[in-house]
Protein backbone atom coordinates (compact mmCIF):
# COMPACT_ATOMS: atom_id res chain seq x y z
CA UNK A 1 0.00 0.00 0.00
CA UNK A 2 1.47 3.43 -1.10
CA UNK A 3 1.82 5.73 1.67
CA UNK A 4 0.43 8.81 -0.13
CA UNK A 5 -2.76 7.11 -0.71
CA UNK A 6 -4.35 6.18 2.33
CA UNK A 7 -7.72 7.09 1.23
CA UNK A 8 -10.13 4.28 0.94
CA UNK A 9 -11.73 4.85 -2.04
CA UNK A 10 -8.45 4.31 -3.88
CA UNK A 11 -9.25 0.58 -2.73
CA UNK A 12 -12.87 -0.14 -1.84
CA UNK A 13 -15.93 0.76 -4.23
CA UNK A 14 -18.50 3.07 -2.98
CA UNK A 15 -20.51 0.33 -2.05
CA UNK A 16 -18.31 -1.55 -0.16
CA UNK A 17 -16.96 1.78 1.73
CA UNK A 18 -20.55 2.16 2.63
CA UNK A 19 -20.94 -1.41 4.19
CA UNK A 20 -17.38 -1.04 6.19
CA UNK A 21 -18.62 2.45 7.73
CA UNK A 22 -21.92 0.98 8.55
CA UNK A 23 -20.31 -1.68 10.56
CA UNK A 24 -17.44 0.04 11.92
CA UNK A 25 -20.36 3.22 13.26
CA UNK A 26 -22.32 0.26 14.63
CA UNK A 27 -20.22 -1.79 16.13
CA UNK A 28 -18.77 1.25 18.65
CA UNK A 29 -22.43 2.36 18.73
CA UNK A 30 -22.88 -0.96 20.42
CA UNK A 31 -20.02 -0.46 22.55
CA UNK A 32 -20.30 2.81 23.96
CA UNK A 33 -23.56 1.32 24.96
CA UNK A 34 -22.60 -1.12 27.25
CA UNK A 35 -19.82 0.97 28.59
CA UNK A 36 -22.92 3.36 29.90
CA UNK A 37 -22.03 6.41 26.90
CA UNK A 38 -24.65 8.34 26.69
CA UNK A 39 -25.80 8.49 22.93
CA UNK A 40 -28.34 11.40 21.38
CA UNK A 41 -31.89 10.77 21.94
CA UNK A 42 -33.74 9.99 19.34
CA UNK A 43 -35.40 12.51 17.72
CA UNK A 44 -39.96 12.81 17.56
CA UNK A 45 -40.66 10.19 14.65
CA UNK A 46 -37.14 9.47 14.01
CA UNK A 47 -37.63 6.27 11.67
CA UNK A 48 -33.72 6.26 10.29
CA UNK A 49 -31.57 4.81 13.02
CA UNK A 50 -28.69 6.98 14.55
CA UNK A 51 -26.29 4.33 13.25
CA UNK A 52 -27.78 5.02 9.66
CA UNK A 53 -27.47 8.61 9.92
CA UNK A 54 -24.01 9.02 11.18
CA UNK A 55 -22.74 6.39 9.01
CA UNK A 56 -24.61 8.00 5.70
CA UNK A 57 -22.68 11.63 7.26
CA UNK A 58 -18.87 10.22 7.38
CA UNK A 59 -19.70 8.27 3.87
CA UNK A 60 -20.85 12.19 2.30
CA UNK A 61 -17.62 13.20 3.66
CA UNK A 62 -15.11 10.34 2.68
CA UNK A 63 -16.95 11.06 -0.68
CA UNK A 64 -15.58 14.89 -0.41
CA UNK A 65 -19.57 15.73 -0.82
CA UNK A 66 -21.04 18.51 0.54
CA UNK A 67 -23.08 16.97 3.35
CA UNK A 68 -26.60 19.11 2.05
CA UNK A 69 -26.46 18.31 -1.84
CA UNK A 70 -25.04 15.11 -0.87
CA UNK A 71 -27.59 14.07 1.90
CA UNK A 72 -30.90 15.15 -0.97
CA UNK A 73 -29.20 12.80 -3.68
CA UNK A 74 -28.46 10.15 -1.53
CA UNK A 75 -32.58 10.09 -0.43
CA UNK A 76 -33.07 8.88 -4.18
CA UNK A 77 -29.38 7.18 -5.29
CA UNK A 78 -28.82 5.14 -1.89
CA UNK A 79 -32.61 4.73 -1.13
CA UNK A 80 -32.05 0.58 -1.07
CA UNK A 81 -29.60 1.31 1.89
CA UNK A 82 -31.66 3.88 3.92
CA UNK A 83 -35.12 3.52 2.78
CA UNK A 84 -36.23 5.91 5.59
CA UNK A 85 -34.43 9.29 5.58
CA UNK A 86 -35.78 11.88 7.91
CA UNK A 87 -35.82 15.59 6.18
CA UNK A 88 -32.59 17.49 5.79
CA UNK A 89 -33.38 19.96 8.77
CA UNK A 90 -33.70 16.65 10.85
CA UNK A 91 -30.96 15.27 9.69
CA UNK A 92 -29.28 18.57 10.66
CA UNK A 93 -30.31 18.62 14.09
CA UNK A 94 -29.10 14.62 14.71
CA UNK A 95 -25.76 15.79 13.57
CA UNK A 96 -25.67 18.85 15.53
CA UNK A 97 -26.85 16.61 19.22
CA UNK A 98 -24.49 14.08 18.12
CA UNK A 99 -20.83 16.64 18.33
CA UNK A 100 -20.06 15.00 21.95
CA UNK A 101 -20.18 11.75 20.39
CA UNK A 102 -17.92 12.98 17.34
CA UNK A 103 -15.32 13.98 19.48
CA UNK A 104 -15.03 10.97 21.68
CA UNK A 105 -14.83 8.35 18.35
CA UNK A 106 -12.06 10.82 16.96
CA UNK A 107 -10.30 10.37 20.75
CA UNK A 108 -10.87 6.51 20.25
CA UNK A 109 -9.38 6.39 17.00
CA UNK A 110 -6.75 8.93 17.87
CA UNK A 111 -5.09 6.84 20.50
CA UNK A 112 -4.22 9.38 22.99
CA UNK A 113 -0.92 11.41 23.03
CA UNK A 114 1.98 10.04 21.46
CA UNK A 115 5.99 10.22 21.84
CA UNK A 116 5.80 13.63 19.79
CA UNK A 117 3.20 15.84 19.31
CA UNK A 118 2.54 18.60 16.80
CA UNK A 119 0.11 22.00 17.64
CA UNK A 120 -0.81 24.52 14.96
CA UNK A 121 -3.45 26.91 14.46
CA UNK A 122 -5.96 26.89 11.32
CA UNK A 123 -8.88 29.44 10.52
CA UNK A 124 -12.13 28.75 9.95
CA UNK A 125 -13.53 31.28 7.84
CA UNK A 126 -17.50 31.64 8.01
CA UNK A 127 -17.21 34.91 6.39
CA UNK A 128 -15.09 37.18 3.91
CA UNK A 129 -15.32 41.51 2.95
CA UNK A 130 -18.60 42.83 3.90
CA UNK A 131 -20.23 39.58 5.62
CA UNK A 132 -17.42 39.88 8.03
CA UNK A 133 -19.55 42.94 10.21
CA UNK A 134 -22.72 41.02 9.71
CA UNK A 135 -21.19 37.66 11.20
CA UNK A 136 -23.52 36.89 14.53
CA UNK A 137 -22.13 33.60 15.97
CA UNK A 138 -21.05 33.50 19.60
CA UNK A 139 -17.26 34.70 20.63
CA UNK A 140 -16.94 34.77 16.40
CA UNK A 141 -13.90 37.23 15.55
CA UNK A 142 -12.10 39.34 12.61
CA UNK A 143 -8.78 37.93 11.87
CA UNK A 144 -5.82 37.11 9.38
CA UNK A 145 -5.65 33.94 7.44
CA UNK A 146 -3.75 32.71 4.45
CA UNK A 147 -6.51 34.40 2.17
CA UNK A 148 -6.79 37.81 4.29
CA UNK A 149 -9.17 38.84 6.61
CA UNK A 150 -12.09 36.65 7.36
CA UNK A 151 -14.82 36.83 9.95
CA UNK A 152 -15.30 33.37 12.20
CA UNK A 153 -12.93 30.84 14.33
CA UNK A 154 -9.54 28.88 14.21
CA UNK A 155 -8.82 25.38 14.94
CA UNK A 156 -5.79 24.67 17.58
CA UNK A 157 -5.47 21.01 17.50
CA UNK A 158 -2.26 18.40 18.95
CA UNK A 159 -1.39 16.02 16.48
CA UNK A 160 0.83 13.12 17.94
CA UNK A 161 3.37 10.97 15.21
CA UNK A 162 0.77 9.17 14.27
CA UNK A 163 -1.04 11.79 12.48
CA UNK A 164 -4.04 11.31 14.39
CA UNK A 165 -6.08 14.74 16.20
CA UNK A 166 -6.26 13.63 20.22
CA UNK A 167 -6.94 17.36 21.17
CA UNK A 168 -8.49 20.08 19.59
CA UNK A 169 -9.99 24.04 20.55
CA UNK A 170 -11.93 26.07 18.62
CA UNK A 171 -10.78 29.80 19.47
CA UNK A 172 -12.26 33.34 17.95
CA UNK A 173 -11.08 34.56 14.67
CA UNK A 174 -8.43 36.72 16.90
CA UNK A 175 -7.11 33.78 18.98
CA UNK A 176 -3.19 33.85 19.64
CA UNK A 177 -1.21 31.05 19.58
CA UNK A 178 -1.11 31.45 24.26
CA UNK A 179 -5.15 31.50 23.68
CA UNK A 180 -4.55 27.74 23.81
CA UNK A 181 -1.63 26.66 26.68
CA UNK A 182 -3.71 24.58 28.77
CA UNK A 183 -4.56 22.52 25.66
CA UNK A 184 -0.60 21.49 25.60
CA UNK A 185 -0.21 21.67 29.57
CA UNK A 186 1.22 18.03 30.78
CA UNK A 187 2.00 17.19 26.89
CA UNK A 188 5.51 15.88 26.15
CA UNK A 189 7.46 16.92 23.21
CA UNK A 190 5.65 19.46 21.55
CA UNK A 191 6.78 21.40 18.33
CA UNK A 192 4.98 24.20 17.31
CA UNK A 193 6.01 27.46 15.17
CA UNK A 194 7.49 30.69 15.91
CA UNK A 195 3.86 31.77 16.89
CA UNK A 196 4.17 29.39 20.49
CA UNK A 197 7.27 30.76 21.78
CA UNK A 198 5.51 32.35 24.24
CA UNK A 199 3.71 28.95 25.68
CA UNK A 200 5.50 26.88 27.81
CA UNK A 201 6.08 23.53 26.74
CA UNK A 202 6.34 24.00 22.72
CA UNK A 203 9.71 23.97 21.61
CA UNK A 204 10.31 26.35 18.61
CA UNK A 205 12.69 26.87 15.47
CA UNK A 206 14.81 30.36 16.60
CA UNK A 207 13.15 33.97 16.32
CA UNK A 208 14.57 37.60 16.19
CA UNK A 209 13.77 39.86 18.56
CA UNK A 210 14.02 43.73 18.58
CA UNK A 211 17.23 44.48 17.56
CA UNK A 212 18.40 41.72 15.05
CA UNK A 213 19.25 39.37 18.10
CA UNK A 214 18.71 35.28 17.14
CA UNK A 215 17.13 33.32 20.32
CA UNK A 216 18.16 29.76 19.56
CA UNK A 217 15.65 27.18 20.88
CA UNK A 218 17.63 23.74 20.66
CA UNK A 219 15.53 23.28 17.05
CA UNK A 220 16.96 20.54 15.64
CA UNK A 221 16.26 19.92 11.55
CA UNK A 222 14.49 17.17 11.81
CA UNK A 223 11.92 18.81 13.47
CA UNK A 224 11.28 21.10 10.89
CA UNK A 225 10.09 18.38 8.61
CA UNK A 226 8.27 16.46 11.75
CA UNK A 227 6.37 20.45 12.16
CA UNK A 228 5.12 20.39 8.30
CA UNK A 229 3.65 17.01 9.09
CA UNK A 230 0.68 19.18 10.62
CA UNK A 231 0.37 21.10 7.40
CA UNK A 232 -0.34 18.27 5.66
CA UNK A 233 -2.66 16.90 7.81
CA UNK A 234 -4.53 20.08 6.94
CA UNK A 235 -4.47 20.04 3.46
CA UNK A 236 -6.13 16.90 3.49
CA UNK A 237 -8.78 18.39 5.63
CA UNK A 238 -9.10 21.17 3.50
CA UNK A 239 -9.26 19.29 -0.14
CA UNK A 240 -10.97 16.11 0.71
CA UNK A 241 -13.12 16.92 3.59
CA UNK A 242 -14.11 20.65 3.52
CA UNK A 243 -12.72 22.28 6.54
CA UNK A 244 -12.87 25.51 4.62
CA UNK A 245 -16.07 25.52 3.32
CA UNK A 246 -18.03 24.69 6.37
CA UNK A 247 -21.85 26.70 6.17
CA UNK A 248 -22.72 26.66 10.24
CA UNK A 249 -25.93 28.66 11.25
CA UNK A 250 -24.98 28.33 14.61
CA UNK A 251 -21.96 27.64 17.23
CA UNK A 252 -22.72 24.61 17.85
CA UNK A 253 -23.72 23.73 14.32
CA UNK A 254 -19.62 24.52 13.90
CA UNK A 255 -18.87 22.21 16.64
CA UNK A 256 -20.38 19.51 15.14
CA UNK A 257 -18.79 19.76 11.84
CA UNK A 258 -15.26 20.26 12.88
CA UNK A 259 -15.97 17.75 14.99
CA UNK A 260 -17.61 15.38 11.98
CA UNK A 261 -14.48 16.55 10.11
CA UNK A 262 -11.79 15.24 12.62
CA UNK A 263 -13.38 12.25 13.40
CA UNK A 264 -13.45 11.48 9.52
CA UNK A 265 -9.58 12.21 8.87
CA UNK A 266 -9.07 9.87 12.29
CA UNK A 267 -10.86 6.96 10.56
CA UNK A 268 -8.72 7.59 7.19
CA UNK A 269 -5.02 8.22 8.76
CA UNK A 270 -6.19 5.02 10.96
CA UNK A 271 -7.06 2.83 7.91
CA UNK A 272 -9.59 1.13 10.25
CA UNK A 273 -12.02 1.05 7.15
CA UNK A 274 -9.39 -1.00 5.14
CA UNK A 275 -8.77 -3.47 7.76
CA UNK A 276 -12.58 -3.77 7.95
CA UNK A 277 -12.51 -4.46 4.33
CA UNK A 278 -9.36 -6.61 4.32
CA UNK A 279 -7.65 -4.81 2.35
CA UNK A 280 -4.96 -4.01 4.85
CA UNK A 281 -4.00 -6.46 7.49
Amino acid sequence: MLPDREHPLYYLDAETLLTATYVWVDDELKALQAQSFKLPPKQKHQKATLAELLTLAIFLLLQGQDLAKGYLAAKTTLKAYFPSLPHLSRFYRVLQKAHVLWAHLAHRLAGGEGLLQVVDLKPLPLAHGQRIHGLALPDAAVGVGPLGAFGGYVLMPVMNERGLFFRWLILPGNARETWGRELVEGLPAVLGDRGFRWVQGVKTPPYRVRGGRVVETGWKGWMGRVRNWIETRFSVMVRSLGLHRIEARSYWGLVARVNLILLVHNLIRSRVLLRMAGVEL
